[in-house]
C-alpha cells in the first residue's frame, strides 16, 4: 500500500512537471493577433503596435539590402514593409524567378536578423507608381480579361501567381519563426472603379489562408475618404487600414475608419514622407518638420503606422509606370527617391534623424551609431562617341526570333512583347512627293513614336528622319510633311516607346502598347508590317566593335537619323555615383548590358541617374546612351557624387 502511494504520488508529481513544461511552451509560442475587442495587435500575447516603413526590393540591388534595412532599425523602426511585384517575378508567362535581386527568402531573413517584423504588400496588385502596378504585360495579351474582378481568366492567373510565391512566405510568417506578421489582400480597392467586388476579395482572403493557414492578420488600404471606400474595398471579417497624408487632424481619418470598423487597431498604412512624381512637374517635397508633428499626432492615438516611403529606390530598365490622364498620360520619374528619409542612393538625410527623434518620444530606440552613407565619385567630362542610327544596329537588337510579319499592325502585348521598344516597318509600294500626312488614329499609339523613312529598312544609308509624335486619347496622333518625296521599294519605320503602362484606376483594363490601330499615309492604310522587339541591352558590345568604320560618316547625315546611339568607356573608382545627361534631350541610359532608366534632362525635374557600384562590378565600364530627340552638341556627360532631381 505504501509502495502504491508513493507510485501515485510520483505520477502525480511528474503530470505537475509536465503541466507546467508544458504551459511553459505554450507560452513561449510566437504568435501575433489582432485583439478586436482590445483595439490593438497582440504580439506574443502582449499589446502591440508598430511603427514601419516601406522599403521596394524591386528598386534597390540586392548587395544594398542589410545596409537599408539596418538603417531602418536604427532610425527606431521596427518593421518593414515591401511590395511583392508579380510582374518583377514574371516576366515570362508560367515562369517565376526568385534569384539575385529577386531572392525574397534572402531579403526576409535579413530582416529577420536585423530585428525587422515584415508587412507583406503586393497580392495581387500594388500601384506603387511601378509598371502596370505589378502587373504581368502579359495579361493584356487577352483583351477579354477583367482586372481585379472575379473573372475567371484573371482569377486563374492570380492563383498561378499566388501558387508560386505564397509557399515562399510560409516558412517566414511571425508563428513559423520568420518576420512576416500581416499580409495585405488588396490595395486601395475601395477608390478603384468599379470595384466593389466581394466575390473577388473573399477569392484572395481564401487562396491567401489556404496556404498561410487561418491565423495569419490579413489586411488592406483604402483612402479614408468615405465610408463606402472601406466597405467596398474589404472584407469585413478582415482587418481594414487607411492612408493619408500630413495632417494636423489624424483623428478624422480614423474616425472614417472607426465608422466602418469600430474594433481593431488604428492603422495608417501608408503615411506620406514625399510624394509620386512625374516628368515636366516640379519634384514633390514633404517638410521633414510637418512631418514630425503630424507623426507625432498619430502616435499619441495609439495607432500604428508605416512610411510611405522610408527608402527611395529607384525605377530601373523599364518599370516607371504611368498615370491616366488627358489628354496625355503622365509618365513617372526614373527615379523614386519620394524625398524619402532614406534616399535613393541609401542616404540617410536630416528627415531620418527628425523622425527617429519624435519616434524616440514612444519607443525606445537603438542607442547605436546610425550605418554610414556610402561613399560616392565623381568625373567630368566624359567624352561620347557617335556609333551611329540605332536601325544601323538592327542585326544585335532584333529579337531572336526576327521580325513577325501582319497586313496590320499588331500592339505590343499581342506581338509577345514586353517593355521598352519596338520597331514596326512597312514597304511603300508606289513613288509619292509632296505633302504627307501619316496618321495613328485615335488613341492608336502607345506611347511615342520616332518615324523614320529608310531606303532599305535596316540601315542609316539614305534614310531620313521624319519626327516624333505622342499618343492622344481624344486627338489621332499625327505627322505631318510639309514636302517629302518618297521612292517605291522605301520603307516606313516607326520606332515605338513603352514608357510605362498605368499602375492605377480603371484604364488598366483598356491600355496597350505600340501601334494600336491601323497607320494611314495620306488617307490610305498601310499594309504588309514586320515588327520586332529591340533589345537595347545588346548594343553593349556591338557599338564598341564597330565604332572606328561608322565614325568616317558624315556627322551631319547622322545628325537626320535619330535615334542616335553613342558610347564610351569609363574607368571610375567603384562607389555609387549619379549620371548627369544635362546635354541629351531624351533617351535610355545602358551601363554594360545593364538598363540604368530613362533620361529626359530637357524636360525634368531629374537631371541625374543613380549608378550604384553594384551594377558594374569593376572600375571599368561600358557607358551607351540612346537618343532619342536631337544630336547632342556636346556629347559630354558628367558623373556627380550628388544627386540633381528637382531641376524645373
Amino acid at each position: 500500500m505504501f509502495s502504491s502511494f508513493v507510485g501515485n504520488e510520483m505520477l502525480s508529481l511528474i503530470a505537475l512537471i509536465s503541466s507546467i513544461y508544458l504551459s511553459s511552451f505554450v507560452s513561449a509560442e510566437r504568435t501575433f493577433t489582432v485583439d478586436w475587442e482590445g483595439k490593438t495587435f497582440l504580439k506574443d500575447g502582449e499589446p502591440f503596435r508598430y511603427v514601419s516603413g516601406s522599403f521596394h526590393y524591386s528598386r534597390v540591388p540586392n548587395q544594398y539590402w542589410e545596409d537599408r534595412l539596418k538603417k531602418m532599425k536604427t532610425g527606431g523602426l521596427n518593421a518593414v514593409e515591401t511590395y511583392f511585384l508579380w510582374n518583377f517575378h514574371s516576366q515570362v508567362e508560367g515562369q517565376y524567378d526568385f534569384t539575385g535581386d529577386r531572392d525574397i527568402e534572402k531579403l526576409l531573413k535579413l530582416a529577420n536578423d536585423t530585428g525587422l517584423l515584415v508587412i507583406a504588400r503586393g497580392f495581387p496588385f500594388a500601384c506603387a507608381e511601378w509598371e502596370f502596378g505589378g502587373f504581368p504585360w502579359y495579361l493584356k495579351r487577352y483583351q477579354d480579361i477583367i482586372l481585379r474582378r472575379s473573372d475567371p481568366k484573371f482569377l486563374a492567373y492570380v492563383d498561378d501567381w499566388f501558387d508560386a510565391i505564397l509557399p515562399k512566405l510560409e516558412p517566414f510568417l511571425y508563428e513559423n519563426g520568420g518576420p512576416i506578421i500581416t499580409v495585405q489582400y488588396e490595395n486601395e480597392y475601395g477608390t478603384y472603379f468599379p470595384g466593389c467586388d466581394q466575390d473577388y476579395l473573399q477569392h484572395l482572403v481564401y487562396k491567401i489562408r489556404e496556404y498561410l493557414g487561418s491565423d495569419v492578420v490579413l489586411f488592406t488600404t483604402d483612402r479614408a475618404y468615405t465610408v463606402r471606400a472601406l466597405k467596398c474595398g474589404s472584407v469585413k471579417t478582415e482587418l481594414a487600414t487607411v492612408d493619408f497624408k500630413v495632417t494636423n487632424y489624424p483623428q478624422f481619418y480614423f474616425d472614417v475608419l472607426r465608422h466602418y470598423q469600430q474594433d481593431g487597431p488604428v492603422v495608417n498604412s501608408e503615411f506620406y514622407t514625399g510624394w509620386l512624381n512625374h516628368w515636366g512637374k516640379p519634384f514633390q517635397k514633404v517638410s521633414a518638420t510637418d512631418l514630425a508633428e503630424s507623426l507625432e499626432k498619430i502616435l499619441a492615438l495609439n495607432a500604428s503606422v508605416n512610411f510611405y516611403m522610408y527608402t527611395g529606390g529607384t525605377n530601373f530598365a523599364y518599370w516607371s509606370g504611368a498615370n491616366y490622364v488627358r489628354p496625355v498620360d503622365s509618365y513617372d520619374l526614373t527615379t523614386y527617391d519620394y524625398d524619402a528619409p532614406i534616399s535613393e542612393a541609401g542616404d540617410t538625410t536630416w528627415k531620418y534623424y527628425v523622425i527617429r527623434d519624435t519616434i524616440a518620444k514612444f519607443f525606445p530606440v537603438p542607442v547605436v551609431d546610425v550605418p554610414a552613407n556610402s561613399t560616392k565619385t565623381s568625373k567630368a567630362d566624359v567624352k561620347l562617341d557617335l556609333c551611329g542610327s540605332l536601325i544601323d544596329f538592327l542585326d544585335i537588337i532584333i529579337s531572336d526570333n526576327g521580325f513577325i510579319t501582319s497586313k496590320y499592325p499588331q500592339n505590343m502585348e499581342r506581338l509577345g512583347f514586353d517593355y521598352g521598344f519596338v520597331m514596326y516597318r512597312t514597304q511603300l509600294k508606289e513613288n509619292m512627293s509632296g505633302r504627307m500626312e501619316i496618321n495613328f488614329g485615335v488613341d492608336g499609339l502607345g506611347d511615342r513614336a520616332s518615324i523614320l523613312l529608310a531606303q532599305t529598312g535596316n540601315t542609316s544609308d539614305g534614310a531620313v528622319f521624319l519626327g516624333t509624335v505622342d499618343n492622344n486619347h481624344f486627338e489621332a496622333p499625327k505627322l505631318s510633311i510639309d514636302s517629302l518625296s518618297i521612292n517605291e521599294g522605301s520603307f516606313l519605320v516607326v520606332i515605338v516607346e513603352n514608357r510605362g503602362r498605368v499602375n492605377w484606376g480603371p484604364h488598366m483594363n483598356t491600355q496597350n502598347k505600340g501601334i494600336k490601330k491601323n497607320v494611314t499615309l495620306n488617307g490610305n492604310v498601310l499594309e504588309d508590317w514586320q515588327m520586332s522587339h529591340l533589345q537595347l541591352e545588346n548594343l553593349n558590345k556591338k557599338c564598341k566593335k564597330g565604332l572606328r568604320s561608322i565614325q568616317l560618316e558624315s556627322d551631319a547625315k547622322l545628325s537626320t537619323v535619330l535615334p542616335l546611339v553613342y558610347q564610351t568607356t569609363v574607368t571610375l573608382d567603384l562607389h555609387d555615383t549619379f549620371l548627369n545627361t544635362t546635354t541629351f534631350s531624351r533617351g535610355v541610359a545602358i551601363v554594360n548590358d545593364f538598363i540604368l532608366g530613362r533620361y529626359w534632362p530637357v524636360m525634368g525635374p531629374q537631371q541625374t541617374l543613380f549608378v550604384p557600384a553594384a551594377i558594374r562590378n569593376s572600375k571599368q565600364f561600358t557607358l551607351t546612351l540612346v537618343e532619342f530627340e536631337k544630336q547632342s552638341e556636346d556629347a559630354r556627360v558628367d558623373f556627380l557624387d550628388f544627386p540633381i532631381l528637382d531641376a524645373y
